[in-house]
This record gives C-alpha cells, sequence and structure tokens, in this order.
C-alpha cells in the first residue's frame, strides 16, 4: 500500500539542488535526458571564480614530465594576479603574497619566453609585497626571474628591462650589497648616456646614486674619482665658484678624511672656505 523509502533515495540528489536553488534565490533548472546540467554562469572576478574552477587533467610526456596545459595555464595566472592586486589594494600582504606567487608559477610552467610583460608586471606587484614585508632575498630572486624573461622577450631596449634593473639595484642597496647594486647602476647609467645624453635627469640621479653607494662601501678612492672628475668639470666651465661646486668641494674633503688623506682633505676645506667667503662679499 505504501513506497518503501528505498525507491525515494535516488530522486534525494535531485530534491536537494531543487532546494538549494529556491533557498539562493535561483530558478531551478532542469536538463534533458541524457543532456548535462549548463553550469550557473557566476559573475564574480576571475579571481573568485578559481574556486569553482577545476583544471583539466594533467598530461604526461614519454619522461613522464608533465605537458604545460597553455590556455590552463594563462587563465590561472591572470586569475590569480587579478586576486593577489584585490589584496595587495586592501593591504591583505599575506594573501597577495600566495596568490602573486601562484600567478609567477603558473607562468613558468609554460617552459618558454611568453607574455614578458604580464610576467615583469607580476613580479614588479610580487615585489612590493615582499618589500613591505621584508623578504629583499626572496624580492631579488623574483627580479633576477623578470629581467632574465624581460631581456628575452621584449629585448636589451625595453622599458621592462629598465625597470627590473632598477628594482635589481634597490634591493642590493637595501640589503647592503652596494658592489651588486653598482653592478646595475653603472649599466642603467651607461645605457641613459648613449640614449638621452649627459643632461638627462636619470643620468643625473644615477651618477649620484653611484656616488653614493661607493662611499657607503667604503671605496673611498672610486668616490675621490668621480667627486674630482666633477669638480674639474665645474671649474673647466667657468662655474668653479658656484654653491653647487662648493658643495662637491665640502663633500670631496669628507671623502679625503674618510680615506685618510687629511692634507688633501684640509686644502679642499680652505678653498671652499674661501669660495665661501668669496660669495658673501
Amino acid at each position: 500500500m505504501y513506497r518503501s523509502h528505498q525507491s525515494l533515495i535516488p530522486l534525494l540528489p535531485c530534491l536537494l539542488a531543487l532546494t538549494l536553488a529556491v533557498s539562493a534565490g535561483q530558478n531551478p533548472t532542469f536538463a534533458k535526458p541524457g543532456k548535462p546540467v549548463p553550469p550557473p554562469q557566476n559573475p564574480a572576478s576571475l579571481g573568485e571564480n578559481l574556486m569553482y574552477y577545476t583544471p583539466p587533467p594533467l598530461q604526461f610526456d614519454t619522461a613522464g614530465k608533465p605537458i604545460p596545459n597553455m590556455p590552463n595555464l594563462v587563465y590561472q595566472a591572470n586569475a590569480y594576479f587579478e586576486a593577489g592586486q584585490k589584496a595587495f589594494f586592501k593591504n591583505d600582504m599575506e594573501f597577495a603574497e600566495s596568490y602573486l606567487k601562484k600567478s609567477i608559477e603558473c607562468r613558468d610552467k609554460l617552459n618558454k619566453v611568453r607574455e614578458a610583460k604580464e610576467y615583469v608586471t607580476g613580479v614588479n606587484l610580487l615585489g612590493k609585497v615582499l618589500r613591505k614585508r621584508e623578504k629583499w632575498e626572496e624580492a631579488e630572486k623574483y627580479y633576477r626571474q623578470a629581467l632574465s624573461m624581460a631581456t628575452q622577450g621584449l629585448g636589451l631596449d625595453a622599458y621592462e628591462v629598465k625597470e627590473c634593473q632598477v628594482n635589481l639595484a634597490e634591493c642590493y642597496e637595501k640589503q647592503s650589497k652596494y658592489k651588486d647594486a653598482l653592478i646595475y647602476y653603472k649599466t642603467l647609467l651607461a645605457t641613459a648616456e648613449k640614449k638621452y645624453g649627459p643632461e638627462d635627469p636619470d643620468v643625473q640621479e644615477y651618477n649620484k646614486k653611484i656616488l653614493d653607494l661607493n662611499i657607503k662601501g667604503g671605496n673611498y678612492e672610486a668616490a675621490e674619482g668621480i667627486l674630482k672628475q666633477k669638480i674639474d668639470f665645474a671649474e673647466s666651465q667657468g662655474h668653479g665658484s658656484t654653491p653647487a661646486t662648493v658643495k662637491l668641494l665640502d663633500q670631496y674633503a669628507d671623502v679625503l678624511k674618510r680615506a685618510c688623506k687629511m692634507d688633501e682633505a684640509a686644502a679642499a676645506e680652505a678653498k671652499a672656505k674661501s669660495l665661501k667667503e668669496a660669495s658673501a662679499q
């Protein structure tokens, strides 16, 4: 007279799906026999969609290594970057670091120079996160990867190459690796001088950095040579008594003192003093 409870068991999944759809405010959809139900369109961002995205199964080559699935990896790289970027702007650095690293990992698995600009963009943002978290060595590692990618994929003259070199130089300087920082600033200086000439603001900035790093690193002989060259050039142009040149003389005297060249330092100080007195009259 009554149906067995067992006859209702096959219907339980359908009833559960119907209940969930109604409670979520959605209109339930029923598939035709033999056809799968299309997944609901999720208006969420790429990063949020990762929670619902199931990557295709890995395929392996004859050596047993996984074969990268490019469309899948590019999708995931972009999605992870978007999620990390949102976390960065929300000041959630731990979450941002995690997702930006996953984005870079996806691009690394492509095993070729691909989307170099996107790669550098991802590393630049990850670098900002790592620097905020005082992870300088890790930032350095990623910046080196980005420089390699930019050089191969975009060429030595690309702006992204300059970005990577500046980032690396700053990273090395922060870690007191002054010799390594100098290598990149000298490269940047040579490129800027060749492209824009000696009066370019970048050239002036790189020259200043190179001088400061030589002083910080205790390479006083190099710093002395740079300052003497600047003073000689200013004097040859008739600017030997300007405030800028006087400032160079003071700096020159300080470097000579650090190098224990007291007589030369005293001469530079005396010259600077006489120029100051002359300008005051």
